[in-house]
């Protein structure tokens, strides 16, 4: 992988486009997806494990029996988190753009992608980690420098924040709430925890509140979808699409 800055000979409409890409010297070429933001309402940053997809990262050993005996179409999302996030992200209109911040490594890109793909969750650009010295890191500085990168790309854009209780989702984002006021709409963490972890949440949740942005501690989709609909950010039918994805899942 690499990263390319670039600026476009003419202006590109907002969405996916396809970018030609070439090496000099070498006969070798590729293809690369590019989200263009344009019109856009507002800005989701999500997490991946325990947030989108059922890693169990708070327990090593079923994680990596997850990680090493799945594969993208055996490995399970969360109940209606894909309808969650085709409602926030409005897919087919004027999009509201997503963006994947993972403590992951690059080489579960393949399968990380495929994974959202299969599962109709929609597709943005994915930020993982070096196998080697980013690792070895700091879960919380790594997570927090990405998101105030994108803040930062997109200063005219707010934004919608997604994670879990399980690492330290709710303590990057209250502080990003603290760094960028009135740019957060909300913060949902997804309760993957119990007991006092969940009082250090809910602490946290009041601390938000006082800067004007509510922090969900959401038992699943459905407690999110509930809020986003009151905010505005999903439309009532988008809710019960969201409602009909939950109750299948259960029934089945």
């Amino acid at each position: 992988y690499f990263t390319l800055i670039f600026t476009p000979q003419v202006p590109l409409p907002g969405g996916w486009h396809q970018a030609a890409l070439t090496l000099d010297g070498r006969d070798v070429t590729a293809t690369a997806r590019v989200q263009v933001v344009a019109d856009a309402r507002f800005g989701i940053i999500s997490d991946l494990d325990d947030t989108v997809i059922q890693s169990d990262v708070t327990s090593l050993p079923r994680m990596l029996a997850t990680v090493l005996t799945g594969n993208a179409r055996t490995r399970l999302p969360f109940p209606g988190v894909g309808a969650l996030y085709r409602a926030l992200t409005r897919d087919g209109e004027a999009r509201n753009p997503i963006f994947y911040v993972s403590s992951s490594p690059w080489n579960f890109f393949d399968l990380l992608w495929q994974f959202l793909d299969y599962r109709r969750i929609p597709l943005g650009p994915m930020f993982l980690r070096n196998w080697g010295v980013d690792l070895l890191g700091g879960h919380g500085g790594y997570k927090h420098g990405v998101i105030e990168r994108i803040f930062t790309r997109f200063p005219d854009l707010t934004f919608v924040l997604v994670g879990d209780s399980g690492e330290k989702d709710p303590e990057i984002y209250a502080e990003i709430v603290r760094r960028h006021p009135g740019r957060v709409l909300a913060v949902y963490i997804r309760d993957v925890t119990e007991g006092t972890r969940d009082s250090g949440v809910l602490k946290l949740r009041e601390e938000v509140r006082k800067t004007g942005t509510d922090l969900v501690l959401a038992a699943d989709s459905l407690n999110a979808a509930s809020h986003a609909m009151a905010m505005g950010l999903i439309t009532p039918g988008e809710y019960r699409s969201v409602l009909t994805s939950v109750a299948r899942t259960y029934e089945t």
